[in-house]
């Protein structure tokens, strides 16, 4: 999902997915042409556009704990990214999966960085903590390790345009057993399509 695109959102009961057209998300929820209507009583699916930047001006000053991962089968193969957001004493806020068709582990790793933050931005917050078990990528951001691939120079140019609209920003290396829930997500997304965003709301938020 494109930064400041209009947007689908289908709701679940408790789970939220994201499209990027109106016939992706009928075609999931076996909705008609009245957006927002369904004989599903529990399914709510509504029309959205650009995101601001806060939802909850107390998110401003909260910090919010980003684990982010990535997964592909086939390396280069099918591929997916996974998030999750806690708040500053643990509580979940949201998991979140995004399919990304085929690429390299490496490019997973860094779209799942990116859906993290984005989504973090998206839900008020100006001071992140992110954790991963990518080398690669937490020392690339912290400017450690030269990026020489082409696709890691534009990925990692995007996460440092991004980074510039948090107040607060620390990316941390952590071992792959203190980051499991974030791969667990990541596997998930491989079965999503190309594209597709899944997000699962925690009550810490």
């Amino acid at each position: 999902m494109e930064e400041g695109s209009e947007y689908y959102v289908l709701r679940k009961g408790n789970t939220v997915a994201v499209y990027k057209s109106l016939s992706e998300c009928q075609a999931q929820s076996g909705l008609s042409d009245g957006v927002g209507s369904s004989s599903d009583p529990h399914t709510d699916l509504k029309r959205k556009g650009p995101v601001p930047d806060s939802q909850s001006p107390s998110s401003n000053m909260a910090l919010c704990i980003l684990h982010f991962d990535g997964a592909s089968k086939g390396n280069p193969g099918k591929a997916g990214a996974g998030a999750l957001l806690k708040t500053e004493d643990g509580r979940l806020i949201c998991r979140l999966s995004e399919g990304l068709g085929v690429v390299t582990n490496n490019v997973a790793e860094y779209k799942a960085l990116l859906l993290g933050l984005r989504h973090a931005l998206m839900k008020g917050f100006k001071r992140v903590d992110v954790q991963g078990d990518s080398m690669l990528v937490v020392m690339q951001v912290q400017g450690k390790w030269k990026v020489k691939h082409q696709d890691m120079i534009k990925l990692c140019k995007e996460v440092n345009e991004v980074k510039k609209r948090f107040n607060y920003f620390n990316i941390q290396h952590v071992r792959r057993e203190f980051n499991s829930d974030a791969d667990h997500q990541a596997n998930l997304a491989i079965e999503l399509r190309d594209g597709q965003v899944t997000e699962v709301c925690g009550d810490g938020f």
